[in-house]
C-alpha cells in the first residue's frame, strides 16, 4: 500500500498554503530591492536607517518560517488528518535508498530478483562509496538480512549505508530495486515535508515510502 494515497491529501494542501504564506516575504524582498535600486547616490540612505531595514528584512524572513510550520501542523491535525498519520505508527514500512544501521539486523528486500541469474551478490557500502561487505545471492533469492558485520565478521560503526547488486564476474552493478525497512515508530512534521522515524534509526520522508504493510 502506498503511502501517498494515506496523506497526499494533506501534503498538496500544506504547499498551496506555504506558497502563499511566501508571498509577503517576496514582496518585501521587492520593495527592499527596489529602495536600494532606486536611492539618490548624492544622498544615500543613513546607516541606521538601513541597518533597521535589514533588521526587518531578518524578521520578516523568521516569521515565514514560522507560519510555513505552521501550516504544516494545521494542515496535518486538521480535516482528519491526524488520524491518518496515526494509522501509520506501528506498521512496518519499506523505501528504497539509504539506510541507518545502529545496531539491528536489517533486511532488505530485492525486486525483480527471479529474472537474475546465480552469479550475483548483494553489496552494502558505507557513506563513501567503499564495500563494507558482500554476499553471494542463490538464484530467485529475494531477501537477504544483514546483521551489521563487515568482511572480516567485526560489527561496523552506527552510520548510513547503501546496498547494490553486482555481478560477481565483473563486479558489473545491476539495476534492480532494493528496499528496507522497519516499523514505524513516530511520525514528524517538519519545516516542509513530513518524516517518518523507523525502529532502526532511519528517517524517511513520506514521498519515500514505497509500501505500507
Amino acid at each position: 500500500m502506498d503511502v501517498a494515497s494515506i496523506m497526499g491529501a494533506n501534503s498538496s494542501t500544506s504547499q498551496a498554503q506555504i506558497s502563499n504564506v511566501s508571498q509577503d516575504f517576496e514582496t518585501f524582498l521587492r520593495m527592499l530591492t527596489t529602495q536600494i535600486q532606486n536611492q539618490d547616490p548624492l544622498s544615500p540612505m543613513a546607516a541606521d536607517q538601513f541597518a533597521s531595514q535589514l533588521a526587518s528584512f531578518s524578521m520578516v524572513e523568521q516569521q515565514t518560517l514560522t507560519n510555513q510550520k505552521l501550516d504544516i501542523l494545521a494542515s496535518a491535525f486538521g480535516a482528519g488528518g491526524i488520524k491518518a498519520y496515526a494509522s501509520v505508527v506501528g506498521r512496518f514500512a519499506l523505501h528504497e535508498g539509504p539506510f541507518d544501521f545502529t545496531g539491528a539486523e536489517i533486511t532488505l528486500e530485492i525486486a525483480d530478483i527471479n529474472e537474475l541469474d546465480g552469479d550475483v551478490k548483494l553489496v552494502i557500502l558505507d557513506s563513501r562509496g567503499a564495500v563494507v561487505s558482500q554476499a553471494a545471492l542463490a538464484a530467485g533469492q529475494s531477501r537477504v538480512t544483514w546483521n551489521g558485520t563487515d568482511s572480516e565478521g567485526r560489527i561496523v560503526a552506527p552510520a548510513t549505508y547503501t546496498a547494490e547488486i553486482r555481478r560477481v564476474a565483473d563486479e558489473t552493478n545491476i539495476d534492480v530495486r532494493i528496499a528496507t525497512g522497519d516499523l514505524v515508530e513516530e511520525v514528524r512534521f517538519g519545516a516542509t515535508q513530513v518524516e517518518l522515524l523507523l525502529a532502526n534509526g532511519t528517517v524517511v520522508p513520506e514521498t519515500a515510502i514505497t509500501t505500507l504493510r
